[in-house]
């Protein structure tokens, strides 16, 4: 596996804090939306943000409100179609539990202990597996303010970082099934399949070229010095 580091040379945080800035037109990333299998930035592994701005909190506040409108508990930066190691995850699911929490450029580190759990994904909807994880894993990151992280996740919260991990890893929670459950998700995951490819078809979604374009495009701004 390729090893980030937690803060790559270049690591820069803007000093705006105030919560009613808005992104300047350099800074950006637009109104975000929940990307569904097979959208190529899921299979995209994400590099390591080098700033942190208006753009990165605002993408930040946009997910926790698409993970809600979904019923999810966590979202990648993958999800909606964004090249960055970030994740944000609130177990409870509640928007007024005060349990959210935002991850950028987060490692993991000394996995305990295994736990098989059901686990299903907002970008595959319909799908649901029992998929054994660890029970315990560290996690390392940076907060939006640039002050560092690490907690020692323990039951449903660590299988919850550790599933949106793996999207940055352009890794879904069907690749970890073992081959006889995998068989069974693969005539689901066809379906998806020739449902995006149908909204191609019609123009509703990007061609795969453009995507990836925009990809590269916002790769480019925040994670290369």
């Amino acid at each position: 596996m390729e090893c980030f580091r937690l803060k790559p040379a270049g690591f820069s945080v803007s000093t705006s804090q105030n919560p009613d800035s808005q992104p300047s037109a350099e800074t950006s990333i637009g109104t975000l939306g929940l990307v569904e299998y097979p959208h190529p930035a899921l299979f995209r592994k994400s590099k390591p943000l080098l700033r942190i701005d208006e753009g990165v909190r605002d993408a930040i506040e946009q997910m926790f409100d698409i993970m809600y409108e979904s019923h999810g508990v966590g979202l990648a930066a993958n999800q909606v179609a964004l090249p960055y190691r970030m994740f944000v995850v609130n177990a409870t699911g509640d928007p007024h539990s005060g349990e959210e929490l935002a991850f950028l450029n987060p490692v993991l580190s000394r996995p305990r202990g295994t736990a098989i759990q059901e686990e299903g994904c907002l970008s595959l909807p319909g799908l649901r597996a029992d998929v054994r994880r660890p029970q315990r894993v560290i996690v390392e990151a940076w907060s939006l303010d640039g002050q560092p992280i690490r907690i020692d996740l323990d039951g449903f919260l660590a299988r919850v970082v550790q599933h949106e991990f793996d999207h940055l890893e352009g890794r879904l929670f069907t690749d970890r099934l073992p081959d006889a459950a995998g068989l069974e998700v693969k005539r689901d995951l066809e379906l998806l399949e020739d449902i995006y490819h149908g909204k191609q078809s019609r123009g509703e979604l990007p061609a795969e070229e453009k995507i990836v374009a925009e990809l590269d495009r916002l790769e480019d701004q925040r994670c290369k010095s």
